[in-house]
């Protein structure tokens, strides 16, 4: 399963789902500290894992944990690109899967610079 935030705008992240591996790939306007390029935007790639595990050591009760397999910024969609298909080869197999995220992070950077797609949309 794979979603984005709101159909209605440019999504400021996508979310893809793969066994128990959760992908999410976000944007962000550059932070005015970030003077090494002249960039809009930065890129944010966040990979975990869902993990069950007990709550304490004195109970029984079991609970669901996130655990961060992979971080990385990037401070431009060129490079991100560049990198995404190594990193998500680690934890995706499926070849199709990672042309289909890939697909899915072109939408964080031409959809809101595709004229006709502002026109169709509204915005």
């Amino acid at each position: 399963m794979i979603k984005g935030k709101d159909k209605k705008k440019s999504p400021d992240y996508v979310k893809a789902f793969h066994n128990d591996y959760v992908i999410t790939i976000g944007r962000h306007p550059r932070f005015s500290w970030v003077t090494h390029t002249d960039k809009d935007y930065m890129y944010f790639l966040y990979i975990t894992r869902t993990e069950k595990n007990f709550v304490s050591k004195n109970t029984a009760h079991v609970g669901s944990f996130n655990i961060l397999c992979h971080q990385q910024t990037f401070y431009d969609y060129h490079h991100l690109m560049l990198v995404i298909e190594p990193i998500l080869s680690e934890y995706v197999l499926e070849s199709e899967k990672i042309f289909h995220i890939c697909m899915l992070v072109q939408e964080l950077e031409y959809q809101c610079e595709d004229p006709l797609h502002k026109e169709a949309s509204g915005e």
